[in-house]
């Protein structure tokens, strides 16, 4: 991303949109000022060519914030997996990591992609066919710590799974299973890489996939972890040492530009992270 478009990602700048209300009109301007051609997002990422429906201004903000705060979490994925391997991206919400990791993987390899919420579900779909891809399986369920429902609630960009009604238009009931059945019912392979962001419901999926995590053919783990997000009675160290528990003998965090996240990054045996090393490549370039 250039370094103009960065520079209206800077939190200073955000927040003065915000506090003097006019960040819809200045989303809409730059909509028209940066718009792709034909509506359609294009990157190139450690030599991938990638393309995104971007139609309205809410969704190339989407993408291009993405891009520019995750970029070098991404970087790292792409450099970790290999030619074959099995992928799962929980929380894929329109593909920004479903489509570079299903183009790194290869056709011999597949990335399974979950995303509860309708809207990003089908915009997802449409970004997997816009690149002609066939390695990749998309599935509207939520992953979770019990097979049964959940309520998702949507908020902007921003979606949280909840386990009772709340009073908000904006829920939908949504299909939740444990990362371990969902392998045995659809008997999908053994996954060597996890992505996971789902907005605070994290150690849920993460005890979901207990078995899957346990396997020793699942190498790398990078999940977001929303601190604010999280239920009250889990706290982000309870995380890092379940993940240790099963294995996942170097664990690395990488905070958020955000500062309201971070990344952890838990690897096994020779799948080390680098991460330092991804960062200096990413600022270089």
């Amino acid at each position: 991303m250039n370094p103009l478009r960065r520079l209206t990602y800077r939190p200073g700048l955000v927040a003065l949109a915000r506090g003097l209300q006019i960040s819809g009109s200045l989303k809409k301007w730059y909509y028209r000022w940066t718009v792709p051609p034909e509506g359609i997002f294009r990157l190139k990422l450690e030599g991938l060519d990638t393309c995104f429906y971007a139609r309205t201004p809410d969704e190339l903000r989407l993408l291009e914030m993405c891009f520019c705060e995750e970029e070098r979490i991404l970087r790292l994925l792409i450099s970790r997996v290999q030619a074959g391997n099995v992928v799962y991206d929980i929380g894929s919400n329109v593909g920004q990591y479903t489509i570079p990791l299903a183009k790194a993987v290869g056709k011999c390899g597949q990335v399974i992609s979950f995303e509860p919420e309708l809207e990003n579900f089908e915009r997802l779909q449409e970004n997997v066919r816009l690149n002609s891809l066939g390695n990749v399986r998309v599935f509207r369920k939520a992953l979770g710590d019990r097979s049964g429902e959940g309520i998702l609630c949507s908020h902007g960009s921003v979606s949280n799974l909840r386990q009772q009604h709340v009073d908000d238009s904006s829920q939908q009931v949504v299909e939740v299973v444990t990362g371990d059945a969902f392998r045995q019912t659809e008997n999908s392979p053994q996954p060597q890489v996890i992505k996971i962001d789902v907005e605070g419901y994290e150690y849920a999926v993460l005890q979901g996939l207990r078995n899957t995590l346990a396997h020793p053919g699942c190498e790398l783990v990078i999940c977001e972890i929303h601190p604010m997000f999280l239920p009250a009675e889990v706290r982000p160290e309870a995380i890092l040492s379940f993940l240790r528990s099963l294995g996942f003998t170097r664990i690395d965090t990488c905070t958020s530009p955000r500062k309201q996240c971070f990344h952890v990054v838990a690897c096994k045996g020779s799948r080390g992270t680098k991460l330092k090393e991804v960062e200096e490549t990413t600022e270089r370039q």
